[in-house]
């Protein structure tokens, strides 16, 4: 298998898992399992998807990534900005803390405010439309508008069922 097929495998995956485990945590104490499941499978995979990239891709040489980026940036935009894999790593360590806190304290991550789950669900659903949307492959782009539909159709109402333990 191609190395870009792999990089890119992982992230569709994490995608997916991203977009389940968004739809499912809104829905019963009983999915809260799965959705946890998926949640944290996400976060390994896009963890994953950088180590592979920048193994495979990049040959751990971290310029090289930057400048790629910020070249597909100038490509989309006109703006070979270099921040946009810093952003991606802040992203990264938000959604590493949220797994966190899903499974060192549930309660308490439920409990937070409606207006932090709206913000992190918007800040969530921003990131993997630029990432599966924009900066996808052609095949890619179809899970990606799959995907980022779901966690909108699922979620506009934010909703809070139930509060698991």
């Amino acid at each position: 298998m191609e190395p870009l097929t792999v990089v890119r495998g992982t992230m569709l995956l994490a995608t997916v898992a991203w977009a389940a485990g968004e739809v499912l945590m809104r829905r019963s104490a009983s999915a809260d399992r799965l959705a946890r499941a998926l949640w944290t499978a996400g976060i390994v995979l896009a963890a994953l998807h950088v180590a592979l990239a920048l193994e495979l891709i990049y040959g751990w040489n971290h310029e090289a990534a930057v400048a790629a980026t910020a070249r597909q940036a100038g490509d989309r935009f006109g703006w070979p900005w270099r921040g946009g894999i810093y952003v991606n790593y802040a992203f990264l360590a938000c959604w590493l803390a949220d797994v966190c806190w899903w499974w060192a304290a549930p309660a308490s991550r439920f409990a937070r405010s409606s207006r932090l789950e709206a913000i992190r669900v918007a800040a969530f659903t921003f990131m993997f439309f630029n990432g599966a949307v924009v900066f996808a492959s052609p095949e890619g782009r179809l899970v990606g508008i799959s995907a980022v539909a779901a966690v909108l159709f699922a979620s506009p109402a934010l909703r809070r069922v139930r509060v698991p333990a």
